[in-house]
């Protein structure tokens, strides 16, 4: 789900200041619920919802719905989600966003979504209090929308995926300076060619591998160069981890060990203060 970038738990992950925590990078923060069962929506009742959240999220966008994420398959590569059609017919993606544009909640039938979002500059420094902080609001927002679907539904919907989704944009030029890829990224080594390309793909298993099974979680990572409005070259690195959530299990613990797995991949992939 594009949710509308890691600053993993402050600015780049592992550095903190005295005053709130900042990052120049995280463009967005997304945490998402899957469903088990997709919601029986018509629109009177994403209308109702949008009134349910009107007060802290006033900012209403309609959007073409997304497809329904899977972990892949055993024996299947690893390195892109398995995707299924969506429906033409189908009711659209409601997206509301606060007053400051800060911070937004998704609904579809099949998932729901709460998320922080970069107002300032691309490459300026923004406000970001962090993941826990943000897992904290997840769970008053999600409380909120299940008070909505126990009053409309009766129920309150059974989580089938969790997935936590960070996407980063980070100015190749700083102080008239341009920056080299082996300045940001471990594995990469120096060289003295200008790239007008770069792409890499890779994904890792949150949990241990059971031979013959399909993996209970998985983070997949993208890097690649792009281009911002307006007109700013940007080295492109998101992370996206989607973890299964068993009956007795708790979503805030599968959370924890998308969260921390991404932390991991990040601290292993990219240099300290390649932000600077």
């Amino acid at each position: 789900m594009s949710y509308g970038y890691v600053a993993v738990g402050g600015q780049i992950y592992g550095r903190v200041r005295a005053s709130m925590p900042t990052t120049r990078s995280l463009q967005e923060l997304a945490i998402v619920a899957h469903f088990q069962a997709p919601l029986p929506l018509s629109v009177m009742d994403l209308a109702d919802w949008v009134d349910h959240f009107k007060t802290g999220f006033p900012v209403l966008q309609q959007l073409p719905p997304l497809p329904p994420s899977n972990l892949p398959a055993p024996g299947a590569p690893v390195v892109q989600f398995q995707l299924a059609p969506v429906d033409a017919a189908a009711l659209p993606r409601m997206l509301l966003r606060s007053a400051d544009s800060r911070y937004y909640v998704q609904l579809q039938n099949d998932r729901f979504a709460f998320g922080w979002l970069r107002t300032e500059p691309i490459g300026d420094l923004a406000t970001y209090e962090g993941f826990e902080a943000h897992q904290r609001r997840w769970k008053q927002t999600l409380d909120q929308f299940e008070t909505w679907t126990d009053q409309r539904f009766h129920q309150h919907p059974a989580h089938r995926l969790l997935e936590v989704t960070y996407n980063n944009a980070l100015p190749l030029e700083r102080n008239g300076q341009q920056k080299r890829l082996s300045e940001i990224f471990k594995f990469v080594q120096p060289a003295g060619r200008k790239l007008a390309a770069f792409t890499s793909i890779w994904a890792e298993s949150i949990y241990p591998p059971v031979e013959g099974q399909a993996p209970k979680g998985v983070v997949q990572a993208t890097v690649g160069l792009g281009v911002a409005v307006p007109a700013v070259k940007v080295l492109v690195f998101n992370f996206t981890g989607l973890g299964l959530v068993a009956p007795n299990e708790q979503s805030d613990d599968i959370l924890s060990d998308i969260h921390t797995k991404i932390r991991e991949i990040y601290e292993a992939a990219i240099i300290p203060d390649a932000d600077d």
